[in-house]
């Protein structure tokens, strides 16, 4: 029956608006962004045993699916805890987000999740080597150690191909959203520990689902190898919003954590230049991106949150970093956090947020998830960051 309500709504919303979102937002600056950022991580907080009311689930929810509530481990709270991770940084009170955070780690002793090899169940390692790095902490660093050194004395080394019977897709990183779940971890575990083998790891497999995922054509990535072959209605090849998120939003996190003068840093600083240039090109006039980036408006009529936040994340970030050039992206992500200011309810939920999957779909106003919360949460961050400084240098010439 809820998943009839929402084909009904789903069908409503195309029917009476193109982008679903108010038009009315005001100009962003450092305050507004600050305190709409605070409102979504506080609403996070209060509701997060309630998340079954809130998601909106798949129009055919796989088996294993949970209706109710994630695993505390499981790769959707990890997007979140990253998301918490850099919104604590900037926050008022930051001791509110951080002992959350501390008291998700404690009462999992710190460890990732069950897979050992598969991506998704490293997410949360982020923010266990943040704390660590806060707080010196063992006992937030030694569970991952042991089980990124156990992947190292056994590691696997067959093909990435999505398809093929043989395939160690799932225990390597043979799909987009692992870009964002494990190279960050691997990265941090290098820099906190000094110890180069993990960073070496990480190139290696980087590159490798690089080679096998990144469209040269298009500057983006296919989500997996099944896509290659496929194309949206206009004739464009299918490249997924939140897909190319994770791996935009997992290069801003990823980053700042490798050496100034290591020689392996330029391809992901390349890399991210290139995806910046094509995402500014695609960018709808309503300051979102399609859920397939290339099959228009047409195509994807109702906007889609977690996509946009991921990119409005990494954009930002660039431009803070000196990476990219203000004046020319800058109102990139002022028009994109405009349009997820006008997907946040007045309780706090950001709603549109695309539902567990692995390609283009729904999303729904008055639903949402929790990694696309971590994705905005990261993105406030980042954009207040940047608006600060720009009040700030305004204030002095004043």
């Amino acid at each position: 029956m809820r998943q009839i309500l929402f084909s009904v709504l789903f069908i409503g919303l195309v029917a009476c608006s193109p982008t679903a979102t108010k038009q009315t937002s005001p100009t962003p600056t450092a305050d507004s962004v600050k305190a709409l950022t605070k409102k979504v991580a506080d609403w996070q907080i209060e509701t997060f045993y309630q998340q079954g009311e809130y998601r909106a689930l798949p129009r055919v929810p796989p088996e294993w699916m949970n209706s109710e509530q994630y695993h505390d481990l499981e790769w959707h709270h990890g997007a979140l805890y990253a998301g918490m991770n850099q919104w604590r940084k900037v926050a008022d009170n930051p001791e509110k987000y951080t002992n959350w955070l501390i008291e998700i780690g404690e009462r999992n002793d710190w460890e990732l999740h069950r897979r050992p090899y598969h991506a998704d169940d490293h997410t949360v390692g982020q923010f266990y080597l943040a704390l660590y790095e806060d707080f010196n902490d063992p006992k937030m660093l030694e569970p991952t150690r042991e089980q990124f050194d156990w992947i190292l004395e056994n590691p696997k080394t067959g093909t990435l191909d999505w398809l093929a019977e043989d395939t160690h897709a799932h225990d390597r990183w043979g799909w987009s959203d692992a870009l964002f779940m494990a190279p960050p971890v691997w990265a941090r575990l290098s820099k906190v520990t000094g110890d180069p083998k993990y960073l070496e790891f990480m190139d290696r497999e980087y590159h490798a689902t690089y080679d096998l995922l990144w469209s040269e054509k298009d500057h983006l990535f296919w989500r997996d190898s099944s896509f290659f072959t496929k194309s949206e209605k206009n004739g464009e090849d299918i490249f997924w919003s939140r897909g190319n998120g994770w791996v935009f939003g997992g290069l801003a996190l990823m980053i700042p954590d490798l050496p100034a003068n290591w020689e392996g840093r330029d391809f992901y600083i390349d890399l991210y230049k290139e995806m910046a240039a094509r995402l500014l090109e695609i960018q709808r006039d309503d300051g979102t991106w399609s859920m397939g980036l290339l099959g228009g408006i047409d195509g994807y009529p109702i906007i889609e949150t977690s996509g946009t936040s991921f990119f409005t994340f990494g954009l930002a970030w660039g431009i803070n970093q000196g990476i990219l050039d203000h004046e020319t992206y800058q109102p990139a992500v002022m028009r994109a956090w405009q349009a997820l200011s006008g997907a946040v309810t007045d309780e706090g939920l950001l709603g549109h947020v695309q539902p567990v999957g692995a390609a283009p779909g729904d999303s729904f106003p008055d639903y949402t998830e929790v990694y696309g919360i971590g994705a905005f949460l990261a993105a406030g961050s980042e954009l207040y960051k940047l608006l600060a400084e720009e009040e700030g240098v305004k204030k002095k010439d004043n």
